[in-house]
Order: structure tokens, then C-alpha cells, then sequence
């Protein structure tokens, strides 16, 4: 097994209490640093350690070392936020919902334990309150970075996304690295990996454009951000193609909003074919939509296009629940292997890889 540490690598521990000292304005370009052998006694470390440090500080230019005079802060922008190197990777998924979450999780086991660190699971279910516990109690596990893919009730409450993003802050200013995976509270989207949703929604639309549709609508989560991506996609391939675009015909589905989303959401979808029966496809954004959706037509006598030839929707499991006309896998695996790379190649801790977008493909059979 992997030697996992808890403890603070010693030159971190020096980095990171001069990265605090530039933060918060107690050292400015210019200033000189205490001795070596002063800081050494004031962190109880050693001063070969100190030196070490040091040595590093300058090599990057944020100090220089002069024998006689002292070390002073030439660069202070040039520092880094000192990354933690325990060799222990956190992962805070809902739960195992579907191959898309167990995808994210294999790959990221695979590529740590190949580099000798460890992944330690941590299961959200969902919960916002939950959520924040599990940051609480890990922030004393001295994690090294963290995979976490938040809840739809997280990001789509603003008091609860605030509340996590303040303690995602904490962490990067402890020396955790932290990466999002297909969504993640406002303000971290330079830290998001996730499907290239713009794109997907206008593949999925052109999709039953050249099909023969001419009446299209939209049905997602777009109080989420993912789902609103695809929505703004829909649009432009709708704009493009010179269709119309009636925002009566976009139904925001609550996802995971309340224990009945599932018929509330059937009744909605009734309701909206009933209002609007010139509507004849449907790009959906999730697959328990698709599916209730696919039930609905099924159940409607007499239209143009069949069931199956209506449906252009993501999906979620190892394969789409019935044959339609485009399906789109939300891509675990790719995420995973992206998450992968990033964290491997040994960025500091305030590192942000902007916005990531894993280019999106249609499921061949």
C-alpha cells in the first residue's frame, strides 16, 4: 500500500507561512525576511530546512538571498499557494447513481494508485448539510487535493453554494488542490472539468432538425448551469436553422427538488403537450426526463413522428434505456482521466486550469 502522510511536509510548512505573510500584507515587495535561524526556531523546524526553502522562494524570484545583508521579498506575485503532499485524494460524489459517478471513480483510483497516493470516498447523498459536515471533518485528513462532484441542491441553492464555496476557499489556502467534476457552486468554474454542454445541446437539436423537425423543445434543469449551457446551445442551433424559438416550449425540470420531481415533472410535460401539440421533438438534458417523456408519446395516438424518432436526450447509465433518435453518454470516464492528468501534473494548490470541456459524442450501439 501507499504511505500516506498526515503530516506537513516541513518545507511546505516554511512556503506556506511565508505565502500567508504576502496574503495578508505583513510582507511587502521590498521588505527583509527574518533570519533563517529565526524562523527556524519560530516554526520548530531545522535550518537546513529553512534554507531549503528558501533556495526554492528564490529559484522561482519571489526573494533574494544575499550572504551578508539578508533575504528580501523581490517578486511576491510570483509565489505559489504550496500544495499539500500527503499522497491522500478526496472524492465527494452523491453516490453510485450510475456508471457516470463509478467511471469518475475508476479512472481516478487507477491514475493515483499508478503514482502511489490513495482515494478516500466520501458519499454526499445529495444532502447540502451533509455536504459541509464531510468538509468539516476532512479538512483535519491534510488531503492533498479534492475531486468533488457537489449535488444539484448545492449548486442550485445560492446560500448553500456560498457556504461551501467559503470552505472550498479554506482548503486552496490550506495547500488542497481542488477540482469540480460536471458541476460546481458560482465562482469555481476555472476549476470545473465538464461536458462541453453548449455544444452538446446544439448537436442534440441538429440532430432533429435534419431529422425533419421544425418544432423543438427543451426540457433540463436550467437552474443548473450544465443544463442551461445546453439550453443556450439549443437556441443557437435553432437561430441557425431559422426556427422558431418559443420559450413556452423550454420546461425547466426541479431536479432532485423534492421527493415527487418525477411525477411533478410527468405532469408538467403533459400539461405542455396538451398547450402545445405542434411541438413534435424534444432535446432533453437528463435521462429520467427521456424516459418519461419516451412513456408520454408512447401513449399519444396519431402523430408525425414516432416515439423513438422524437427523442434526442443525455443519458447517464452503461446504456440509453430505449432506441431514440440521438443519445448522448454524459462522458465518466473522459471527466476521470482529464481529473487525472491535472492532478498529476503536480500544479500548487491555487492552480486553476479554467473551465475544462471534455468535447461530447453521440452513443453508437
Amino acid at each position: 500500500m501507499p504511505s500516506i502522510s498526515k503530516q506537513p511536509n516541513l518545507s511546505q510548512q516554511v512556503l506556506r507561512h511565508i505565502y500567508k505573510q504576502i496574503q495578508d500584507g505583513t510582507l511587502k515587495t521590498g521588505d527583509k525576511l527574518p533570519t533563517n535561524r529565526a524562523l527556524a526556531e519560530e516554526l520548530e523546524v531545522s535550518i537546513l530546512t529553512v534554507q531549503r526553502s528558501m533556495k526554492q522562494l528564490e529559484a522561482q524570484g519571489t526573494v533574494t538571498c544575499h550572504r551578508r545583508t539578508g533575504t528580501f521579498l523581490t517578486d511576491p506575485k510570483s509565489i505559489t499557494s504550496p500544495k499539500i503532499q500527503s499522497g491522500l485524494i478526496g472524492l465527494f460524489v452523491p453516490g453510485f447513481y450510475s456508471d457516470f459517478h463509478l467511471d469518475i471513480l475508476q479512472e481516478l483510483e487507477d491514475g493515483m494508485m499508478e503514482e502511489g497516493k490513495l482515494v478516500s470516498i466520501n458519499f454526499t447523498r445529495s444532502d447540502p448539510e451533509r455536504e459541509l459536515t464531510l468538509l468539516r471533518t476532512l479538512a483535519r485528513q491534510r488531503l492533498e487535493a479534492l475531486v468533488y462532484l457537489p449535488s444539484p441542491r448545492v449548486v442550485g441553492s445560492e446560500s448553500h453554494s456560498k457556504t461551501i464555496g467559503s470552505w472550498i476557499n479554506r482548503y486552496i489556502e490550506e495547500g488542497t488542490q481542488i477540482l469540480f467534476a460536471d458541476l460546481c457552486p458560482k465562482g469555481f468554474e476555472s476549476r470545473l472539468v465538464s461536458l462541453d454542454d453548449s455544444r452538446a445541446g446544439s448537436m442534440l437539436t441538429n440532430k432533429l432538425i435534419e431529422h425533419g423537425h421544425s418544432n423543438i423543445a427543451f426540457l433540463g434543469s436550467t437552474h443548473l448551469p450544465s443544463a442551461g449551457q445546453r439550453l443556450s446551445g439549443h437556441y443557437k442551433a435553432l437561430k441557425k436553422a431559422g426556427l422558431p424559438i418559443n420559450e413556452d416550449w423550454h420546461l425547466d425540470i426541479q431536479i432532485l427538488q423534492s421527493k415527487d420531481w418525477v411525477e411533478r415533472t410527468e405532469h408538467s410535460i403533459r400539461e405542455m403537450l396538451s398547450l402545445y401539440p405542434e411541438i413534435t421533438g424534444f432535446v432533453i438534458s437528463d435521462q429520467t426526463t427521456a424516459e418519461t417523456v419516451y412513456k408520454i408519446l408512447n401513449e399519444l395516438p396519431k402523430r408525425k413522428f414516432s416515439a423513438e424518432q422524437s427523442i434526442a436526450a443525455l443519458f447517464e447509465t452503461p446504456t440509453p434505456p430505449f432506441d431514440a433518435l440521438a443519445w448522448m453518454h454524459i462522458p465518466g470516464k473522459r471527466m476521470g482521466k482529464k481529473i487525472c492528468q491535472i492532478l498529476l501534473e503536480n500544479h500548487a494548490a491555487d492552480y486553476q486550469p479554467g473551465h475544462t470541456k471534455i468535447r461530447p459524442t453521440f452513443w453508437k450501439g
